[in-house]
């Protein structure tokens, strides 16, 4: 009796770890499947032209454009230096809120998250109102916002 006990209990035990590791695998699949898009969004962080496209966005773009004209106001090469960064910060977000990527690889990010919506908030708010595109970005501004909640000495603000 004890040992046919001992028995279903094994069998239980490993029914659970099967199910458990059968869903691990899932899991890894289905991010697997998302690699090429995170090695392409890094690829564009190791160029130059991104990192001076940032620079620029955070620097200058408030100093020399009025937001009042929105984005599509901006001369072609301010345009694409914000789309440039803009949406590569929005991609990452989207990947992190669709799990494919794990939220400690954006904490990295969040300091160019939040230097980037300060500097482009302006202009892509009156974006909003030109064109008809209420959620132009909206999900790179509620990353923004929830990164500027998080105090600076708090483990959740790497690099913040």
């Amino acid at each position: 009796m004890v040992l046919n006990s001992v028995a279903i209990v094994l069998s239980a035990l490993a029914l659970l770890s099967s199910v458990y590791f059968a869903f691990q695998q899932v899991s890894s699949m289905r991010r697997a499947n998302y690699l090429p898009a995170y090695l392409a969004l890094l690829d564009d962080f190791r160029s130059p032209a991104f990192h001076q496209h940032h620079r620029y966005v955070v620097q200058r773009l408030g100093i020399e454009h009025d937001p009042d004209q929105g984005i599509s106001g901006l001369p072609a090469e301010a345009q694409e230096a914000v789309y440039d960064v803009a949406f590569f910060l929005h991609n990452f977000v989207v990947l992190e809120r669709l799990g494919i990527i794990d939220d400690r690889y954006l904490m990295t990010l969040n300091d160019r998250v939040a230097r980037t919506w300060e500097a482009i908030g302006p202009f892509v708010r009156r974006e909003r109102e030109l064109v008809p595109l209420p959620h132009l970005l909206q999900i790179l501004e509620n990353h923004a916002a929830a990164v500027a909640a998080v105090p600076p000495d708090s483990g959740r603000s790497l690099l913040r």
